[in-house]
């Protein structure tokens, strides 16, 4: 019996049969790769966790570093504080760097400029006597009782500061006008030429501060001959001397407790500015007249008498 022939349409179906069963292409490659490439975003996330957790981590260790760096910079701080505060204020804001006589000089430069006798001149230039003549030794005298005797002042001890007034031949201040308030100002410069001096300056047990020349007025007593009815005006030097345990309560305080204005007051403010009393209470009875000689040996030898005021 013969087949009748297949249907044009049965066919079309039959390939297209074969076709859908027949197997896709193989994909290039091993099963491990398909499966690596499966897993793919799965590492990718696990490799971002491990950088995320290292970077907490690193974080952290930061923060307890700068935690304890600041823990540490506050007590260190306060220590610092406290030592500042237990160790006081400092005594001045400038002092010498040199010891010794040397010192002493740059003590007497340093004070010195800051004392007018006018806004354009100064009140004294500030030598340090023991320095003019190395080889002998300065040596201050002060007379005992009224026997005519010396006391020698040890002359390692002491260091003399010379005065000398600017405007004249002779040492003398040839600006301005002489008063009791300018005294009172040279008394105060001596007083901070001492104070820093003791304190800076270790050994010295003596300042002596040499003024510039001045001048007392003589008054006829209760007999007055007709010649002598006039007051007599006659030169007078002075000098003013400190021991080091009259002005030890002021060494261990700062320097403006004793003399409150870093730049000094001019002659007329001197008698109303508020160290006015200290500066004549400390330096009034250190005031003395004083005379220089030559001795034999070239030694300077300076005598002290005396307490006079210059009118």
């Amino acid at each position: 019996m013969t087949q009748p022939p297949p249907h044009a349409g049965d066919e079309d179906d039959r390939r297209e049969a074969a076709h859908e069963h027949v197997a896709d292409p193989p994909v290039a490659g091993s099963g491990r790769e398909l499966i690596g490439s499966r897993d793919r975003p799965r590492a990718t996330r696990v490799r971002n966790l491990g950088r995320f957790r290292w970077a907490v981590v690193g974080l952290f260790v930061l923060a307890v570093v700068a935690l304890a760096a600041a823990v540490w910079l506050s007590s260190s701080g306060r220590h610092g504080k406290s030592a500042a505060t237990a160790a006081g204020p400092a005594w001045s804001s400038w002092q010498p760097t040199a010891p010794g006589l040397a010192g002493a000089q740059e003590i007497a430069d340093y004070v010195a400029p800051y004392y007018r006798a006018t806004p354009a001149n100064q009140l004294a230039v500030v030598t340090v006597v023991n320095l003019d003549n190395p080889t002998a030794p300065v040596q201050v005298v002060v007379p005992v009782g009224s026997s005519g005797s010396v006391l020698p002042l040890p002359a390692g001890d002491t260091i003399v500061y010379n005065l000398c007034g600017e405007g004249s031949t002779n040492c003398s201040i040839g600006v301005g006008t002489p008063s009791p308030a300018r005294l009172l100002l040279l008394q105060r410069e001596s007083l901070e030429l001492a104070l820093y001096t003791f304190k800076y300056i270790t050994g010295t047990q003596t300042v002596v501060a040499l003024l510039p020349p001045g001048h007392t007025v003589v008054r006829c007593g209760a007999v007055c001959t007709k010649s002598h009815r006039k007051p007599v005006t006659k030169p007078l030097n002075l000098a003013v001397a400190f021991e080091r345990s009259e002005l030890t309560p002021w060494l261990s305080q700062p320097l403006r407790a004793a003399l409150p204005e870093p730049i000094p007051p001019t002659a007329a403010e001197m008698p109303k500015a508020k160290e006015a009393e200290l500066v004549n209470v400390l330096t009034s009875h250190g005031m003395f007249s004083e005379s220089t000689a030559t001795a034999q040996d070239g030694s300077t030898i300076i005598t002290l008498n005396g307490p006079l005021r210059p009118q």
